[in-house]
């Protein structure tokens, strides 16, 4: 993601932001808060390398490859699968939805309301277990 694309995506956060909240996000009728502006950018870009750098290639929980390297990742994602199962619903639902259906943890918590912090923790927290 290019650096213009970060802006661009920043513009439509706020406005988007601004239509919901009533400008919240102003400290008077013209300027916007800096650090607003600056959590919306850092927000963006870590997603933009979250979205590069997966933990666990989706490719592997389809189950579709054939090579004996690819065999191994069979064995590797079910031994990640046998290791999910035994974890707490929560936990496992959280690393799933990040990392099997590729969905942020920005984004879950957005829609779910589930602090973004506790959603990061768990992961950490999953990723720990599973090393």
């Amino acid at each position: 993601m290019s650096s213009e694309d970060l802006v661009q995506d920043m513009y439509i956060r706020i406005h988007e932001y601004s239509q919901k909240n009533d400008n919240s996000i102003l400290y008077n009728d013209q300027e916007v808060n800096y650090y607003f502006v600056y959590k919306v950018l850092r927000s963006i870009w870590l997603n933009s390398l979250n979205e590069k750098n997966k933990y666990v290639d989706s490719d592997v929980f389809k189950h579709e490859k054939t090579t004996k390297e690819e065999i191994n990742a069979k064995e590797l994602a079910d031994l990640i699968e046998q290791k999910l199962s035994g974890l707490y619903w929560y936990d496992r639902k959280i690393f799933e939805l990040v990392y099997k259906d590729g969905i942020s943890m920005l984004q879950i918590s957005n829609k779910t309301g589930i602090d973004y912090c506790s959603i990061k923790r768990t992961i950490r927290k999953v990723k720990k277990l599973l090393k």
